[in-house]
């Protein structure tokens, strides 16, 4: 009888012990690196269960997409868009060194959202091989849908973008304490849905980017928001905001363009085209240049 109440008491002390080295590892963590442990957790189980696809990306573009779109420009600007298996992206490329060259276009260039995230992704792809800097790292990053929402009586719109982002690298970064403790639930990839407004600054090229919002694969933007902070803390990756428009600009820099960063609609003012702005005809979105 001794021996069992012993036991039980030896039993009592060592989950207590137990208890304190927890609550005392977690009152470290969120007093050092203002993280809640059991918070970050729950959203990497959410992030670690492999997402839907076909759900986060309802109406994701595909190689038939740019297709169409080479073939709507062969008939006004041939030879802007070529395609050569093993080149480019999915064998497309966009080439805008001798644009000049080209016979100016007549009349205005639409293009539905899936054709519109084609074309960035391919021009995308063309300038930076498809990788984003994020922190201190460079990484892949996959553009997936696009779709264009809110759009103004001037053009502007808020712009989405769902793109395919690796980790494999940031993982590597994740060997020491508290972070180890869940490397293996972050996933190889990401489905990174972000969001920024696109505002006209004027009756031609001119626009900017602000932020909206991000969300990470099932995550809220609430708990995509507070997993950047634990991410930022060990990663240096930054906020969700600088996220979002590091990926939100990349996709509509490519697709409209600048002095500063080379895209298709800015370029096409070689060919007599003075302005864009995104549109509803005929009850669908569409981007269009004219």
């Amino acid at each position: 009888m001794k021996a069992i109440k012993g036991l039980i008491i030896t039993l009592i002390v060592i989950v207590a012990l137990a208890g304190v080295t927890v609550i005392g590892g977690y009152i470290y963590v969120r007093s050092t690196y203002g993280i809640d442990l059991f918070r970050t957790a729950g959203q990497l189980k959410t992030l670690s269960q492999t997402p839907d696809e076909s759900v986060l990306c309802p109406n994701a573009f595909s190689a038939s997409d740019m297709a169409d779109v080479k073939s709507n420009m062969d008939e006004k600007a041939s030879g802007l868009i070529s395609y050569e298996e093993g080149k480019g992206y999915e064998g497309y490329t966009v080439d805008f060194s001798d644009v000049s060259s080209i016979t100016p276009l007549t009349g205005s260039i639409g293009f539905s959202p899936k054709q519109a995230g084609a074309l960035a992704q391919t021009i995308f792809y063309g300038q930076t091989g498809g990788k984003v800097k994020i922190g201190e790292k460079e990484l892949p990053v996959k553009l997936v849908q696009t779709d264009f929402l809110n759009i103004a009586e001037n053009g502007s719109a808020d712009f989405n973008v769902v793109a395919k982002v690796s980790l494999t690298s940031f993982k590597e970064d994740m060997n020491g304490f508290p972070f180890s403790l869940f490397k293996k639930y972050v996933p190889d990839e990401l489905y990174v849905s972000s969001t920024v407004r696109v505002n006209k600054t004027d009756d031609k090229m001119g626009y900017n980017v602000t932020n909206v919002g991000l969300k990470l694969n099932n995550l809220s933007a609430e708990d995509t928001d507070d997993l950047f902070h634990t991410l930022d803390a060990v990663l240096k990756i930054g906020s969700a905001e600088n996220l979002n428009m590091q990926i939100g600009s990349t996709a509509v820099n490519a697709l409209i363009g600048n002095a500063e960063h080379v895209g298709f609609a800015y370029s096409m003012q070689a060919l007599g085209k003075t302005a864009f702005e995104f549109a509803v005809i005929n009850e669908q979105t569409c981007f269009v240049i004219y």
